[in-house]
């Protein structure tokens, strides 16, 4: 299927690992220039090296701290420069530590909102003008389905994703009459480095092996098994192509199933 996405210009956060390298790889293939941005130099220039020999694109590596506005602005700026416009902008990077109302830390909950609920609401805010000057563009929030359940082990994170449907569909409402398209992806347990860490974790206080925990925590999963990061990947590109041209304030689960609520 043509996409129509050669020689867009895209944004991609937390793009050293998981989710962001995976939504990376899928556009350089389909012939879009990439600013990537994660915290670690070394690994994001290595990804972003890789790129642009394999797909004969351009690929800048930005490394910074994207949980502040000054970081997000400075982040911004360098990719206005280097490309002159910006088409697309996937937000994925902030993984929100687990933790209750007692057990979580008021310092804890300050950092990961920064760097998820307000990293990308700041990401939207800087790159919005920009795409209504160029006449549109495409912004994909990789939020994740617990903020479909309320869950008291995971409070910071339950809580920033609710709120972040929620805003995707307030921008897209905004976004709308400058073609500007804002669209949300609800990943479940995603087959990455976080997913393999926490599994190990639950493998040694469960007392049972990596395999185990996969088969319990996939329990009520009607496909049983995890989502591939290639699989979110390819779906933001379709999003972000002209193929999904009326689809706009949309957040899909992607879960195998999992979630059944209306």
């Amino acid at each position: 299927m043509e996409l129509g996405l050669q020689n867009k210009v895209a944004i991609v956060t937390g793009a050293s690992k998981g989710l962001g390298r995976a939504v990376a790889q899928e556009l350089a293939a389909e012939g879009v220039h990439l600013v990537l941005s994660a915290r670690s130099r070394e690994a994001l220039e290595e990804i972003a090296d890789g790129l642009a020999k394999s797909h004969s694109i351009r690929a800048l590596a930005v490394a910074g701290d994207l949980s502040t506005l000054a970081g997000v602005e400075s982040f911004v700026r360098q990719a206005r420069e280097a490309f002159g416009r910006l088409d697309i902008l996937v937000n994925v990077a902030g993984a929100i530590r687990p933790g209750s109302l007692l057990s979580k830390p008021d310092g804890d909950w300050l950092e990961d909102w920064n760097l998820k609920l307000f990293g990308y609401v700041r990401m939207m805010r800087a790159v919005f003008p920009i795409m209504q000057a160029g006449g549109g563009g495409r912004i994909i929030n990789v939020i994740g389905r617990a903020g479909r359940e309320a869950d008291p082990g995971y409070l910071a994170g339950s809580a920033a994703n609710a709120a972040l449907m929620n805003i995707t569909k307030a921008v897209a409402a905004e976004g709308g009459p400058h073609g500007i398209l804002v669209n949300g992806i609800n990943p479940g347990p995603a087959r990455t480095e976080r997913y393999a860490t926490i599994n190990a974790h639950l493998a040694a206080e469960w007392q049972i092996s990596p395999a185990d925990v996969e088969t319990r925590r996939m329990q009520g999963n009607p496909l049983g098994r995890p989502c591939e990061p290639s699989e979110v990947a390819a779906l933001t590109a379709f999003l972000v192509s002209e193929r999904a041209a009326y689809l706009n304030g949309v957040i899909i689960e992607m879960d195998g199933g999992s979630t059944r609520c209306l």
